[in-house]
C-alpha cells in the first residue's frame, strides 16, 4: 500500500513541469546575505584564534614566573588554596 502511495507521488513529480524556488532577485538577496554572514564569520574566527593565541602565551608565562617562584621561595603560596591551608594551619 504504502509503495503504491509513494509511487503516485513519483509520478505526479515527473509530471509537473512547473518551477518550485526562488525568483532571481531572491537569489541574489540571499546570496549577499550568506556573503555577509560569511565574512563575518571568518572575522570572527581570526579574532578568536588571536585571542586564544594571547591567552596561550599568558598561561606559559605564569606557569614560569610561578616555577621561579617557587625556587626562590618555596614556602610562600602561590595559589588561593595553598594560602588557604596557611591560614588554617596557623588558626589551627
Amino acid at each position: 500500500m504504502y509503495w503504491k502511495i509513494q509511487k503516485k507521488q513519483m509520478m505526479v513529480k515527473k509530471n509537473n513541469k512547473e518551477r518550485i524556488g526562488f525568483s532571481k532577485n531572491q537569489m541574489v538577496a540571499f546570496l549577499n546575505v550568506m556573503q555577509k554572514n560569511t565574512d563575518s564569520l571568518l572575522l570572527l574566527q581570526e579574532a578568536y584564534l588571536k585571542e586564544q593565541q594571547s591567552l596561550f602565551h599568558e598561561k606559559w608565562k605564569v606557569r614560569c614566573l610561578t616555577r621561579i617562584l617557587k625556587r626562590v621561595a618555596p614556602e610562600e603560596a602561590l595559589s588561593e588554596e595553598e594560602l588557604d591551608k596557611a591560614i588554617h594551619a596557623k588558626e589551627n
